[in-house]
C-alpha cells in the first residue's frame, strides 16, 4: 500500500510527488499520457521561477526524471473507479487496483471544444488544438485562432513560424493574454485580429476552408477563409 497516491502527471502532479517522497513518503503518480500534461505542448515558458526561458518538454523531463530521482513511482494507465471513503483508498485500473492512505487528484485540464458544427468533423483536417504540435502542416496558409487568452495568444505567435497569416477570433474587443504576449501580437505584422466576434460554424469538406462568424455587437455574420 502506497502513502499517496496522486491522479495526473502534469506539473502539479509532479511537484507534488516530488514534495511527498522527500517526506519519506511511499508514493506513486498513475497518468495515462505524457508526463508534463499540456506542459508537453508548450513551446516555451517563460513564467516558471528560475528560466527566463525553457522549452515545455525539457521541463517535463526534468521534472519527471526529478520526480523519479527522489523515488516516486511511476504509473502509466487510467484510473476507471476510485473510493476515496475510509482507509484505503482505492484506485481501479485497467490491470489492477491501488491502494493508498491518501490521494490527490491533479488531472490537469484539456482543451475546450467550440462545440460548432463542422469542429468534430474536421478535426484532425484542419481543425487542431496544439500548435507546436501541428503547426508544420500549415506551411504557407492563412490560419485561424480562436480566443484571446494566453494560450490562444503564444499559439498564434508560434504559428507565424509557419503560416502566411494568423487572424485571432476573439469575442471582446481586447486580448486577455499577459501585456507582454498582447504587445508581441500586436506587433507581429503576421496577426491580423477579428474583434467581438464569435465562430458559429467551421466550414469545408475533406479540410477546413474558413469559419462562419457572427458580430456580437451588430448581429452580422461573414465567412472568413483559412485552414
Amino acid at each position: 500500500m502506497y502513502d499517496l497516491a496522486i491522479i495526473g502527471g502534469g506539473p502539479a502532479g509532479l511537484a507534488a510527488g516530488i514534495y511527498a517522497a522527500r517526506a519519506n513518503l511511499k508514493t506513486i503518480i498513475i497518468e495515462r499520457g505524457l508526463h508534463g500534461g499540456q506542459m508537453q505542448n508548450t513551446l516555451d515558458i517563460e513564467n516558471y521561477p528560475g528560466f527566463a526561458s525553457v522549452g515545455g518538454p525539457e521541463l517535463s523531463e526534468q521534472m519527471y526524471n526529478q520526480a523519479l530521482k527522489v523515488g516516486v513511482e511511476w504509473k502509466f494507465g487510467e484510473v476507471r473507479a476510485a473510493n476515496l471513503e475510509g482507509q484505503p483508498k482505492t484506485l481501479q485500473l485497467r490491470d489492477g487496483m491501488i491502494e493508498a492512505k491518501s490521494v490527490i487528484i491533479a488531472t490537469g485540464a484539456k482543451p475546450r471544444r467550440l462545440g460548432v458544427p463542422g469542429e468534430t468533423e474536421l478535426a484532425g483536417r484542419g481543425v487542431s488544438y496544439c500548435a507546436t504540435c501541428d503547426g508544420a502542416f500549415f506551411e504557407d496558409l492563412d490560419v485561424i485562432v480562436i480566443g484571446g487568452g494566453d494560450s490562444a495568444v503564444k499559439e498564434a505567435l508560434f504559428l507565424t513560424r509557419y503560416a502566411k497569416t494568423v487572424t485571432i477570433i476573439h469575442r471582446r474587443d481586447t486580448l486577455r493574454a499577459e501585456a507582454i504576449l498582447q504587445d508581441r501580437a500586436y506587433g507581429n505584422p503576421k496577426i491580423r485580429f477579428v474583434w467581438d466576434s464569435v465562430v458559429e460554424k467551421i466550414e469545408g469538406t475533406s479540410k477546413v476552408s474558413g469559419v462562419v462568424v457572427r458580430n456580437l455587437k451588430d448581429d452580422s455574420t461573414r465567412v472568413i477563409p483559412g485552414a
